[in-house]
């Protein structure tokens, strides 16, 4: 597995079509490997990180990326991309380890109607987001973990929030067959290793719904409180 920084330059005209569409940068970010990939270690995700000035794509992928094409649509030719291999991180974590993170995901609920059937239903408040991923996070093989002065029913921070919204199309890109809402929101904060195996396979197949696009990825960094 490689992990990958792209920098996107929001001048270009292909830059601000991908920034404007998940399903377009879906589609650019899967070009950037060939179509057959072994994804039995891992599936290919991406996360697009935004601040005032700046557009950085990451990306977690089974094979070293090729962002040539990339470039040329919304990139920069100093700037092509870098990637490191992903198992160097993977092999250091253990249990009990605790890191920062960044998750960007779509929190939801399933509520079983009356005639049985599940709907599936996006959490509102950041409060209720928060705790979505305290609740879920055993599964993945960890435990949220309070920043200093904060308690634990307030921790992660929810740094953004937004709502994705796209045109599907069928299986031959010509027809609409629908729109699709993700709401996306943007998880800062401390976790805890519980279960190292668990955690491993959730980094690298991702976390949650709307992996297609943009949701799932968590990146760690060290902690520094």
């Amino acid at each position: 597995m490689y992990f990958s920084r792209f920098m996107i330059n929001p001048a270009k005209g292909g830059a601000r079509k991908l920034l404007s569409n998940p399903q377009a940068l879906h589609a650019a970010v899967m070009a950037t490997n060939p179509p057959d990939i072994d994804l039995s270690d891992g599936r290919i995700l991406w996360r697009l990180d935004r601040s005032e000035h700046s557009y950085t794509l990451y990306m977690l992928s089974p094979e070293k990326p090729d962002f040539s094409a990339l470039v040329e649509q919304a990139g920069w030719a100093t700037r092509p991309g870098e990637s490191a291999h992903y198992g160097r991180l993977l092999a250091k974590l253990e249990n009990g380890q605790e890191w920062a993170f960044r998750l960007a995901a779509n929190p939801v609920k399933r509520v079983r109607k009356d005639d049985g059937k599940e709907k599936v239903y996006p959490h509102v408040t950041p409060a209720q987001q928060s705790a979505w991923l305290r609740e879920r996070a055993k599964q993945w093989g960890f435990e949220i973990v309070p920043a200093p002065n904060q308690a634990l029913e307030d921790a992660p921070m929810v740094s953004s929030r937004r709502d994705l919204g796209f045109a599907r199309k069928d299986v031959n890109q010509q027809n609409r067959i629908g729109k699709v809402t993700l709401r996306k929101a943007q998880f800062d904060g401390y976790l805890r290793v519980t279960d190292v195996d668990k955690f491993r396979y959730a980094l690298t197949y991702g976390m949650g719904r709307g992996k297609a696009y943009g949701l799932g990825l968590m990146t760690l960094a060290p902690v520094n409180r």
